[in-house]
């Protein structure tokens, strides 16, 4: 095919037959020039993220005013275990098909999500328009492709892509980059090109648009491809506008720098300027006020004064390391060299490619692995690195204790992050993050935050509960299992007796009754609130007596109801009845109340769970949050007060903050 001399072309003529990270940056040097020039895209993607509506921002505002651009994604998802677990249930090919739409909707609804949630380049009002206006006006049109058999090997793995553009020029390519921001820019990529101006390629393009338009139809072996069904489709044109939506340029990038001139945040400051100055501890900040920025804040500093050459990110619980992952992605995608962004937890598995190039990388890693890389890291790379443990006091458990006792002297900056990083009832393990990670170098804490503004103030209200006779028996039997362990020569460790013990309390009786008797005066307080229970059955004991004052309460109780806690983040329910799992790392700012039936006597454990309805909220900038506890009253037999007094007592003198003009 003789090459075209269109002078609008002539970017594309350029392109190279080969391109692999390290030497080349795929987003900037491959696919941006592609997309902002092609006239149609064809894309089987081995696994979709939304994050690649990112990676696609540039092209954007030509997508929405040329009416020649159709760009086609094939999008193959990785199925979980629990998702091949749940096909096996499967006794038809109806309900299958079932489940695969239910998979696919998900994928939908978590992309508007990003995007509602993203306020980064562009407005999120602006990206979420484009992407809507473009799958309703069918210039994006999405297909999901599934194995038909649960155990077939027949997916359609090979990752191809086509360009065409309006001169008659064609580009494929096939090789490891997804659709997603690590697989255009920062994970360790190769792609191999095919140019239609070069005699050689053009079988291989075309045996390339062959097997995109076997799948795209529906005709590949072993898949089963399905459309967007009418619930992702009425989802999205809600966010739809009539008219084409445009793009400001002059949106602000996304900035973790602080602002100097903000006198209530200059702790992050005061924070980071510690934290360089010794190169080692633990930052005690409340929740709210900005762990998150403080160590991205440190981060660039080190990286762009080359004092370290990679960091590792590590916490525990998918939640909050896809909330880091999502806060990483968005400050990396702005980096004059962005770095390569790895993940090991949940279903992604990138550890042996941080342990073999560690080099201007960044691993989002969670503890429970960390281990396995300690191992397989070398100690003469560490010194180049930072390590940040988020939630710091989860490292002092016995099982890390036991895993990584040592591996942190040879890091050469190491960062602890929590509200509160002594562990309760255990010296050891608090004893054992201080000699990993260092001392506590600063301190923020709940008292300073509500004085600052940062957090808001609010009203405590203890509710008095008896013990019935039936929980005096429960306790008495865990006394006895205490007296039975210590003859069997397995003594109970102070911190079983107390979890134990502990428990009795969570789970109390009367509580239901004297929460049902505060509703029948109070029952506004059902609106924007978490409840926190100890056990989902104890959870099921609330549930009518909530429903008497309101339908639109929901459960949080595993990954099956996450769509739950995502509508109650929108502000679609009232209620949220929960145990542990969003005690830490879960922002969500239009809650205003919570509701304690389950307290800990660690201090951790409330202050996480109390600082969810202490985050301000600029909507409502005259909130006033309402805290609700359960506190048993002293008996003759107490010879000191017991948890439940100590800790009303403490929240009592933390209600009584007040802002500072």
């Amino acid at each position: 095919m003789p090459i075209d001399k269109d002078k609008s072309q002539e970017e594309i003529l350029k392109i190279k037959s080969h391109y692999r990270s390290g030497t080349s940056d795929l987003g900037k040097e491959f696919f941006s020039p592609c997309l902002s020039k092609c006239k149609s895209y064809k894309r089987a993607a081995g696994y979709f993220s939304s994050s690649a509506l990112i990676s696609w921002v540039d092209a954007l505002p030509r997508f929405v005013n040329n009416d020649d651009i159709v760009i086609q994604l094939l999008i193959s998802p990785q199925l979980s275990e629990e998702d091949f677990n749940i096909l096996k249930m499967a006794s038809n090919d109806s309900m299958k098909t079932e489940l695969f739409n239910s998979l696919s909707d998900k994928i939908i609804l978590e992309a508007i999500n990003l995007v509602e949630s993203s306020s980064q380049h562009i407005s999120k009002a602006a990206r979420l328009k484009i992407f809507a206006w473009m799958i309703v006006n069918r210039y994006l049109e999405l297909r999901f492709a599934f194995p038909k058999h649960v155990s077939a090997s027949g997916i359609f793995h090979e990752k191809i892509g086509i360009f065409k553009f309006p001169n008659g020029n064609q580009i494929a390519f096939t090789g490891s980059a997804n659709e997603t921001i690590s697989g255009h820019s920062n994970n360790y990529e190769s792609i191999d090109v095919y140019r239609s101006w070069i005699n050689e390629d053009l079988e291989r393009i075309a045996i390339k648009e062959g097997q995109f338009k076997e799948a795209w139809e529906g005709h590949a072996f072993g898949l089963e491809i399905l459309p967007l069904t009418e619930k992702a489709l009425t989802a999205i044109k809600t966010y739809s506008p009539s008219k084409p939506p445009t793009v400001s340029e002059a949106e602000p990038e996304w900035d973790a720098s602080i602002d100097k001139t903000d006198a209530k945040w200059r702790h992050q400051q005061e924070a980071q300027d510690r934290f360089l100055e010794v190169g080692s501890g633990v930052l005690e900040m409340a929740t709210g006020t900005g762990k998150t920025r403080t160590a991205i804040n440190i981060l660039t500093y080190l990286f762009n004064n080359k004092q370290i050459s990679g960091a590792i990110i590590t916490t525990d619980g998918t939640d909050l390391l896809d909330q880091w992952r999502k806060e990483i992605d968005r400050w990396n995608i702005n980096q004059k060299s962005p770095l390569r962004v790895l993940r090991h937890f949940s279903t992604h598995h990138e550890m042996s490619d941080f342990a073999l190039n560690s080099t201007d990388a960044i691993i989002i890693i969670s503890r429970g692995a960390l281990h396995k890389l300690m191992l397989s890291l070398p100690i003469d790379k560490r010194n180049k690195l930072l390590i940040v443990h988020d939630e710091v006091h989860g490292l002092g458990s016995n099982e890390n204790r036991n895993n990584l006792i040592g591996h942190h002297k040879h890091f050469g900056y190491r960062l602890g992050l929590s509200a509160t990083p002594e562990r309760e009832y255990d010296d050891t393990g608090t004893e054992f993050i201080k000699n990993e990670i260092g001392d506590v170098i600063f301190t923020f804490d709940l008292k300073d935050a509500i004085k600052r503004g940062i957090l808001c103030e609010f009203d405590y209200i203890p509710l008095a509960y008896e013990m019935t006779e039936d929980d005096k028996e429960r306790l008495h039997n865990v006394y006895l299992k205490k007296a039975a362990r210590a003859r069997d020569g397995r003594p109970m460790t102070k911190e079983e007796i107390w979890t134990e013990i502990a428990k009795v309390y969570k789970t109390a009786e009367a509580k239901p009754f004297v929460f049902e008797q505060f509703l029948k005066t109070n029952n506004e307080i059902l609106k924007s609130t978490i409840v926190f229970v100890e056990t989902i059955e104890y959870g099921s004991r609330i549930l009518p007596t909530i429903h008497n004052y309101t339908h639109l309460y929901r459960t949080y109780y595993g990954d099956d109801e996450r769509s739950n806690l995502v509508d109650f983040s929108k502000g679609k329910t009232d209620c949220l009845i929960t145990c542990h799992r969003i005690s830490q790392g879960i922002d969500i700012v239009n809650l205003n109340n919570v509701v304690l039936f389950s307290s800990s006597r660690s201090k951790l454990e409330t202050i996480q769970r109390i600082g969810r309805c202490l985050r301000y909220n600029s909507k409502n900038p005259t909130k006033r949050a309402v805290v609700i506890d359960f506190v048993r009253p002293q008996e003759s037999e107490d010879k000191l007060p017991n948890a439940d007094q100590d800790r009303c007592e403490w929240l009592t003198e933390i209600s009584k903050s007040r802002k500072e003009k």
